[in-house]
């Protein structure tokens, strides 16, 4: 069996690929700090800060493909630490393409539709990258170096992802239904739109392009584009649960600490004539809510 290498496998992305990927593959994951476990997952500790940690990583993998998802992922975090960002997604992004590449091994890197200003929407694999916060500045910067690193590296621009929770490694739909059990009120604003995603539509996506062997830029949006608050409304009616306590509001009305784009909806006709299928809102969000029931 092909051996792969998923790098933050203790995240929500990395946890569900993990588990979606054993069909086909060894599969080796990473974690930071804590180790965790998956179950038929052979677990390595990973620090993206540290080039000797990587090689380390790599030496015991011996991997024949790379998904990287591992990343200091939290805009905040990225805004007030910047060095530590560059240090995580793009230096070590970059170390790790290299071992790729001189293994001429496929790599895929999971970025994100951050990447862009929010200004003119759908965005397209070949429109130009202009964050406006730190984190999607640096997603920009390594989609940049590792593409020049190795040409035949594979970046896929990820938007918010949506599914059930693997152990502590969870999305925003679980912080949404929290806060609304918790009977809080929460504003939601109507003028930040994306276009998100089941996690399981994104892997599927992953590994279609993974087996297609394509290298390049490519989009993993969802079906439709939605603002904050009607993606609040949907997770409450999915999930059976009041509205009561979501109210919209305006983004552009807020003074944020960390700057985010409006509107960075992605076009993804590129990936759906490659065999793309991600499901409607509606209906993943129904799948999510009965496989949470179940657990």
């Amino acid at each position: 069996m092909r051996s792969l290498l998923i790098t933050g496998a203790s995240g929500f992305l990395g946890s569900h690929l993990c588990l979606y990927s054993q069909t086909n593959w060894q599969v080796w994951g990473t974690y930071h700090t804590q180790a965790i476990t998956h179950p038929n997952v052979k677990m390595l500790p990973l620090d993206l800060t540290d080039e000797q940690s990587i090689d380390a990583c790599w030496q015991q993998a011996c991997p024949d493909a790379v998904i990287h998802t591992a990343a200091l992922s939290k805009a905040g975090q990225c805004q007030q630490n910047p060095d530590l960002s560059y240090q995580i997604n793009v230096a070590g992004t970059v170390h790790l393409a290299k071992c790729c590449a001189q293994a001429e091994i496929p790599f895929i890197f999971t970025s994100t539709d951050l990447v862009f200003d929010g200004t003119c929407p759908p965005y397209g694999e070949s429109d130009r990258p202009h964050p406006v916060n730190t984190y999607g500045e640096h997603k920009a910067l390594a989609e940049a170096a590792v593409l020049a690193q190795y040409p035949a590296a594979t970046i896929c621009r990820l938007p918010l992802l949506m599914g059930t929770a693997m152990g502590s490694a969870q999305c925003f739909i679980q912080a949404t239904l929290a806060t609304i059990a918790a009977d809080t009120p929460q504003t939601l604003f109507t003028d930040e739109i994306r276009t998100p995603v089941s996690v399981t539509d994104a892997i599927q996506g992953l590994h279609l392009i993974l087996d297609q062997g394509v290298s390049g830029i490519w989009h993993l949006g969802g079906p439709q584009p939605l603002n904050r608050y009607e993606l609040g409304l949907l997770i409450a009616e999915s999930f059976g649960v009041s509205t009561t306590t979501l109210k919209p509001g305006l983004q552009s009305s807020v003074q944020l600490a960390t700057p985010r784009p409006q509107d960075v909806s992605l076009a993804s006709q590129k990936a759906v004539a490659l065999g793309y299928m991600p499901q409607s809102l509606k209906v993943a969000l129904s799948v999510i809510a009965q496989s949470s029931s179940c657990g």
